[in-house]
């Protein structure tokens, strides 16, 4: 592999995706947004909910919208390892389905009824203001 490019593995519960020929990785971690290089050194993070980008070899960039989770770079095989419980392609996101999110989520914050329930209403509707905002 070209020493400007590194290798992503994205695990969920369901499937794992291998994505070859990256040359930039930004993502929001607890610690802000960060950028992983190739031979970045060894970094480990808790990531938001948020868009994932990548910049690959032929300058394309892709975008997924992830469900949280942790990032690993492991600096002596130039390979990150995302491990979320989802993620898809934000070109593959439909407005209707993320704009219901955003009014169910609404509707569930407003009648919880105690603190877990507001939190997961809560983290309901930053998933879908997310979904929104990424796909804008």
């Amino acid at each position: 592999m070209n020493e400007n490019l590194m290798k992503l593995k994205i695990i969920t519960p369901l499937k794992e995706e291998d994505i070859d020929s990256v040359k930039a990785i930004k993502i929001l971690t607890d610690n802000g947004e960060v950028e992983i290089l190739p031979f970045h050194n060894d970094y480990m993070a808790n990531v938001e909910i948020s868009v994932l980008e990548l910049k690959l070899e032929d300058e394309r960039t892709l975008s997924y919208a992830v469900g949280g989770g942790l990032i690993h770079f492991i600096e002596s095989l130039n390979e990150a390892h995302l491990i979320v419980p989802n993620f898809i392609s934000v070109e593959s996101l439909d407005e209707e389905i993320r704009k219901k999110a955003e009014e169910l989520a609404l509707n569930k914050l407003k009648s919880a009824k105690s603190r877990l329930e507001h939190r997961k209403a809560e983290l309901n509707l930053k998933r879908a203001l997310s979904d929104i905002r990424n796909k804008e």
